[in-house]
């Protein structure tokens, strides 16, 4: 029979929480619950009251099956896995990919999918991110820079119309389904969030309204090219304070749209505007006195304050 050394001991003492566990590795509560009730990743302790309590040891297992999975091992055969040989699959990984990102390591992944029209494989790449990392990170770290590598392909025909569908459905389709999972505070603001009419593309907007829902805020995704009455009619219904909208494209009428929406729209509602074109409207935005959003990171310090 092998002892444990003191120290080899104390590594398997439980002693974190969850709360400590998901800070410690990076992983979410749920799937930290799930890749140990399913899969038998780690076996936690339990106090007297029932609580589960993580060891040293157990960390350090979480944190080497997320560098795993986070290179494309399934978690399902990572689990099997002795510590050592976790410890060994990990390390060969690092070697080979010491200089990239696990960010960058699922964009590649997923636009070599789409290149392919590899559908499941692209979908499966971006239902694992999303397992892996925290909503704003998986906005901000992968599917932003994704959608201006799209564009960017598509510019130079590196993909064709059937492409850019493909991965903005599967994105769009994400995301929407990742908003249904953030319900909001009890004492929530609400967000109104749409397109002014003419502008058909959402998926800045489905990004802005994911960001809002992870603040706790209570998000009316009121969708693409609307007039800018039915906008109004949705704040008032709503009694909402805030409006976010998005413009992508160059648009003739917009300037008019803004103008009417602001006839309709009570002067105590704020309107943030943000996208690839709103920085050509600032001026008008100044005279209206609505805020120009310059980024994501811009609007999200604004949602948390």
């Amino acid at each position: 029979m092998v002892k444990m050394t003191s120290e080899e001991s104390t590594s398997q003492v439980g002693k974190y929480r969850i709360g400590a566990v998901t800070r410690l590795t990076g992983l979410s509560a749920d799937v930290v619950r799930v890749w140990e009730r399913r899969y038998g990743a780690v076996r936690p302790q339990r106090s007297q009251a029932g609580t589960r309590l993580y060891s040293d040891a157990d960390i350090a297992r979480l944190r080497r099956l997320r560098q795993a999975v986070e290179k494309g091992h399934s978690i399902s055969q990572a689990a099997r896995l002795s510590d050592e040989e976790l410890a060994g699959v990990v390390s060969e990984v690092s070697q080979a990919s010491a200089a990239t990102s696990p960010y960058t390591t699922v964009r590649e992944r997923f636009l070599e999918a789409i290149t392919r029209m590899d559908v499941v494989t692209a979908g499966l790449e971006m239902s694992r991110a999303a397992t892996l990392f925290p909503a704003r990170d998986l906005i901000k770290q992968i599917v932003a820079p994704l959608l201006a590598d799209i564009g960017e392909r598509w510019a130079h025909r590196e993909f064709g119309v059937a492409h850019e569908h493909v991965a903005t459905n599967l994105l769009r389709n994400l995301l929407s389904s990742l908003i249904r999972l953030y319900p909001p505070d009890g004492h929530a603001e609400t967000i109104v969030l749409a397109t002014l009419a003419g502008e058909r593309h959402e998926l800045g907007l489905f990004l802005a309204a994911l960001i809002a829902a992870t603040r706790g805020w209570r998000v009316v995704y009121v969708g693409t090219d609307l007039p800018a009455d039915e906008i109004a009619y949705a704040v008032r219904i709503t009694k909402s304070r805030y409006v976010a909208l998005s413009l992508i494209n160059q648009h003739p009428e917009a300037t008019d749209e803004l103008r009417g929406l602001a006839k309709h729209l009570p002067a105590t509602v704020r309107v943030w505007v943000g996208g690839a074109e709103a920085i050509h409207y600032h001026e008008l935005l100044h005279q209206l006195n609505w805020i120009l959003i310059r980024d994501l990171d811009d609007l999200d310090d604004r949602l948390r304050r």
